[in-house]
Order: structure tokens, then sequence, then C-alpha cells
């Protein structure tokens, strides 16, 4: 990775203050002397199943900037003077939505996420999606103490109310005062849950989480044994795994090493 100031990435979610506050929370402890980042919410009428739409319509031969633009005047306004060469990474964020509401109908019988994942898979190109089960609010699960999430599923009926739900007390529930060693807790607790869904044990070797965790076989694993056969969820925020992700093996060790002190 570089690490010169000028890079500049662009973090592309939907949502309202909660994502907004943790990607500044995360930019402040991770990313002030690396990266300028760039936040850009995309409204209602502007949603991540969209904006993969237009891109399947064009054969993913335009850019995800340019297609942003024409989306929305405010995100327009945002980006204004700025093209795709100026970003060298692009992230997506998305919380995972069941019903497929969103969906624009031509595509209502395939598996959008699936497909969305395997468009979105690489940050350096058309960009890299993360989704969150059920939603980003999944942080508020974690217990710094306990260093690992409260409740390990939901049922899919329990999703509807879940961001009211867990939204009373919870350490990360201001992310004005969520720390560093806060996020590092978050993502060992999100390694483990990660893990646990995948192959039903705690995975501790970074190139063996690399490559076998990754957005898509978590996606994968969540549709085949929990959403399909127990009509449940397994409860996980895709932020941490994006930190684990982006940074090297040192950042897990530090991880790691952190884990070794509690």
């Amino acid at each position: 990775m570089i690490k010169e100031k000028q890079k500049k990435v662009i973090i592309i979610y939907e949502g309202e203050r909660t994502e907004e506050n943790l990607f500044k929370s995360i930019s402040r402890h991770f990313f002030a002397d690396r990266a300028d980042v760039l936040l850009v919410t995309l409204p209602a009428a502007a949603n991540l199943y969209m904006l993969w739409s237009k891109l399947r319509e064009d054969n993913f031969d335009t850019d995800i900037v340019g297609v942003l633009k024409e989306m929305n005047s405010d995100v327009s306004k945002k980006l204004k003077n700025m093209e795709m060469t100026d970003f060298s990474e692009v992230y997506l964020f998305f919380d995972y939505d069941g019903q497929q509401n969103n969906v624009p109908k031509k595509w209502a019988k395939n598996d959008v996420l699936k497909e969305m994942l395997a468009t979105f898979n690489n940050e350096t190109e058309l960009g890299k999606l993360y989704i969150s089960y059920p939603m980003v609010e999944a942080l508020k699960e974690i217990s710094v103490a306990e260093r690992d999430y409260k409740t390990f599923y939901l049922s899919l009926e329990e999703c509807g109310d879940y961001k009211k739900e867990v939204g009373g007390v919870s350490d990360y529930a201001d992310s004005r005062y969520i720390s560093k060693e806060m996020w590092y807790i978050a993502c060992d607790a999100s390694r483990k849950r990660a893990s646990v869904i995948v192959s039903y044990k705690e995975e501790t070797d970074y190139q063996h989480f690399i490559e076998n965790m990754s957005q898509e076989k978590i996606y994968e694993v969540q549709k085949e044994r929990f959403i399909q056969k127990n009509r449940a969820i397994g409860i996980l925020s895709a932020i941490p795994l994006f930190l684990i992700e982006y940074y090297d093996e040192s950042f897990w060790e530090k991880i790691g090493a952190l884990r070794g002190r509690s």
C-alpha cells in the first residue's frame, strides 16, 4: 500500500448519520497520515442497487464516479471537478437487504448481492463492496469487556426492528468515544465472528483468514446456512473486516497482541 498523504480514497455508503460518524472515526484513527478519504452517502433515490444496475447496463464500461454524478445532484456537487482517476481506491458499504426491495424490477429474480460482490471485488477497479449483517449497527453488539459480539444470530423477522433494539446501551453507541483500541477490539471480535460463521472455529492465521473469509464467502455461507435453512442471519459488521483487509499482517498482529493482554 502507498503511504503518501496524496493518496485519495472514496468510501460510498447508504444510510444516515451513524454511517457517516463511524467512517469519520476510522478516518481519524487510521487514515489521517495515510490518505485523504472522501465520504459519499447515497440517498434512498440513488442506492447501491441502482448504482450497480447502471454500471451493468453499460456493460461495466463506465466508471463509478461518472455514474454517481449522473444519479444524484447532491452527490454530483460533492464530486464536482473530480474524476475516477483522482482516486486510488473505491470502497462501498451496504446493509444486507434480504427482501431486495430496492432492486430494479428487471433484476428482481437474480441473486443481485452475489452479482454485486462479483462486480465490486477490487478497490482499484470498480470498487470493493463490504456487507454488514443485518446492518452497520451490528457494531453496537460488540462488548469491549468480552471482546466479542453479544448476540450470534438474528431471525429475519427481527431485522426490521434491529436498529431500534440495538441502539440502547452499547460501548460503541457514540462514535465520538470510539478509541483506536476499541476499533482493534472490534476487529478482533469481527475476525472471530466471521471465522465462526464460515468455518465454525476462530481463525488466528492472517493469510488463511484473508484467503478464506472474503466478502463473497461470508455471503455464500450466510445465505446457505443461515438465511435459507434457518431464516436467520449471523450478526456481523463490515467496517472492522474492511480495516483488517486494508492493512497488512502487522495490523493483524496488533489485534493479536491486544488479545494477548486480556
